[in-house]
């Protein structure tokens, strides 16, 4: 029983002790002085702020949290501040500890007490209702500035479904303003396990990740590095399991699951990948026909021997990021399969991302709620030697696929996420309705100075051991990052370009790197060359940490790459724009992750953010919010 008790009443153990102590004694006829309740609860407060200090430094310490930053300068302040009270009055609540109730009743002070009480009861009191008041205020607007959408009106295709991805990324969006005329999405309760498992499920565990960094061809081995570093457990630190592909707030949304037809030493059918344990569950036996996973016949070659079914649990997420959940999963999700792509070519298999499928029926076949957790991406696992297609979203229109149609009449209210996740997902020969109004392309920038990248370094690197070693690192040294360093890792964040979306664009601010002046630079791939934007000099440091959420991780970095995604661009994607959202923030991890892969490659320190105030990123690296949204950045320099 205990076990089940809520947080909140185990954090209220001690007040309601406290308190019941209180009615005790009044009930008793023996009430407490003034000077008496104001001791106890000083060391009450003083226990409460003890506790909060100590969890707060260890979460510092084991998760690598910037230990400086403003809640925790707050934070640190009022524990110095309660211990000089303590000191200097520590003789009172000594003595006060020593003598008997007796004493103190005839103690100079007690008649002056006596007579202030009808005073101080008349504060309290007045205090007692402001606070009540400002509470029940902000209690009327909570709930009243959410956005929700009826999952029964209209089509989530066309010009509709570009309004609500719209909708969506400004509420989603923070702003300083933001905090002021908003009230807190709803409390979702605690979160659920980090990893899902099929209790009674026949298990195989996969072999050691090491063991098989060099198996060539579509082993269970091979499969079994595939997924380790794609999603498995790579360290252990302070009650967390950091796996090898960064996840906001090390939440790790993400669940894989694998359909198997012609894998050595692997039964065909249905698994899901245990990340916690590195083993497979089968959840169904028998060869899966491609339909059964919403994939079109047509779509797919028939020498798939594997496919990976990547979802997400949002409430993972969504307990902590509330309004920003959906951006956040897909980012995440970006990062991990990009590790799948890369660790599937070292073992001899070419990983290709499928961009339309029918989400109901994939969910259908892997037995998922899809409002709980969405079915977000395919991936089709082809032996190298096979003829590479042509990316996804380069191709003609798709007529066999349109938006999702609403959902059934009576349905409730949607959330935020379940809403973007449903606009954004596909039905096969649905009629569809209405053309998308694409916002105007992004205009050509004035001329502006062009600095030419040197060629990027020739490297031979261990890419499954960059991936099994790669960490966030929020500390940097105050020296300033090569340009040879920023030339390898602009170059592998192109490679390959556009595998779900061509709309992402790459910005770097640059406070300390060799022979670049302090500004915002866009990144020119085909040139491989950088043009000035934006001229920031001296403050450049103290814009960017201002505009990442005052986060000192992308003031104290050399350069931060800012990712962000051209509207027109995804707008005009074949599926549809929600669709063309969607497939644009996976392209944003997937760049993204190519940074903590090359950081790792050149022994250089990187950490992504995806918490920032959204005007001032746009107004940092100097883009038009009308035309392009900031969607990411990743701070980047030289290791402390």
């Amino acid at each position: 029983m205990l076990g089940t008790m809520p947080k909140w009443l185990w954090v209220s153990i001690p007040v309601l002790l406290a308190t019941a102590g209180i009615a005790w004694l009044q009930l008793r006829r023996r009430p407490l002085s003034r000077h008496a309740m104001n001791v106890w609860f000083s060391m009450l407060l003083l226990g409460y702020v003890l506790t909060t200090a100590s969890l707060g430094v260890f979460w510092v310490a084991n998760q690598q949290l910037p230990a400086f930053d403003w809640h925790y300068l707050f934070g640190y302040a009022t524990l110095l501040l309660l211990a000089l009270h303590l000191g200097f009055n520590f003789h009172i609540v000594w003595h006060h500890l020593r003598r008997t109730r007796a004493a103190s009743a005839r103690s100079p002070d007690a008649a002056l007490v006596a007579g202030r009480r009808p005073f101080i009861g008349a504060l309290g009191l007045l205090g007692t209702a402001a606070a009540s008041g400002l509470a029940f205020v902000l209690g009327l607007r909570h709930g009243r500035t959410e956005l929700r959408f009826d999952a029964t009106a209209g089509v989530a295709g066309g010009a509709a479904a570009l309004t609500m991805v719209e909708d969506f990324h400004a509420f989603s969006s923070h702003s300083r303003a933001g905090v002021l005329r908003r009230a807190p999405s709803a409390d979702l309760g605690d979160p659920p396990p980090a990893f899902k498992r099929y209790a009674g499920a026949p298990r195989v565990t996969l072999p050691p990740a090491a063991a098989a960094a060099r198996v060539n061809g579509l082993q269970i081995a091979a499969l079994g590095t595939v997924l380790w570093h794609t999603a498995g457990v790579s360290e252990r630190r302070g009650g967390i399991a950091l796996r090898t592909a960064p996840s906001a707030g090390a939440l790790f949304a993400t669940e894989l699951y694998l359909v198997a037809s012609a894998v050595d030493r692997l039964a065909a059918g249905l698994w899901h990948y245990d990340a916690d344990a590195n083993a497979l569950e089968n959840l169904r036996s028998g060869a899966l026909e491609v339909g059964a996973l919403g994939l079109r016949a047509d779509d797919v070659p028939g020498d798939i021997p594997a496919l990976v079914v990547a979802t997400a649990v949002f409430a993972r997420t969504a307990h902590k990021y509330r309004d920003r959940t959906y951006r956040y999963v897909l980012v995440d999700l970006g990062h991990a399969l990009e590790n799948l792509r890369v660790a599937a070519e070292q073992v001899g298999v070419r990983a290709e991302l499928v961009a339309r499928f029918d989400e109901a029926r994939a969910a259908a076949t892997l037995g998922v709620d899809q409002s709980q957790e969405g079915v977000l991406e395919v991936v089709l696992l082809r032996r190298q030697q096979a003829a590479p297609p042509a990316p996804a979203h380069r191709g003609s229109a798709a007529p066999a696929w349109h938006a999702a149609a609403a959902a059934a009449a009576g349905s409730a209210a949607l959330s935020l996420t379940e809403a973007m996740h449903q606009a954004s997902s596909l039905r096969a020969a649905v009629p569809k309705t209405g053309a998308p109004t694409t916002p105007a392309t992004t205009p050509a920038p004035p001329p502006t100075r062009t600095h030419a990248l040197p060629p990027p370094p020739a490297m031979r690197v261990d890419w499954l051991q960059v991936i099994a070693k790669r960490r966030s690192r929020r500390r940097f040294a105050r020296r300033a990052l090569s340009l040879e360093d920023l030339s390898f890792v602009l170059a592998q964040m192109q490679q390959p370009a556009g595998l779900l979306s061509s709309a992402v664009r790459i910005d770097v601010v640059t406070p300390a790197v060799h022979g670049l002046e302090p500004g915002a630079w866009r990144y020119d791939a085909a040139a491989h060359a950088l043009r000035l934007r934006l001229q920031h000099g001296d403050g450049l440091r103290r814009r960017a940490r201002a505009a990442a959420l005052d986060q000192d991780v992308i003031g104290d970095a050399a350069a931060a790459l800012v990712l962000s995604i051209d509207r027109a661009t995804f707008a005009a994607d074949a599926s549809g724009p929600a669709r063309g959202y969607r497939h644009a923030l996976i392209e944003a991890g997937l760049v993204g992750e190519r940074v903590y892969l090359a950081a790792g490659a050149r022994g250089l320190a990187a950490c992504a953010v995806g918490a920032f105030y959204d005007d001032e990123a746009a107004a940092l690296v100097g883009i038009d919010p009308a035309h392009e949204w900031v969607i990411h950045f990743a701070a980047l320099g030289v290791p402390a």
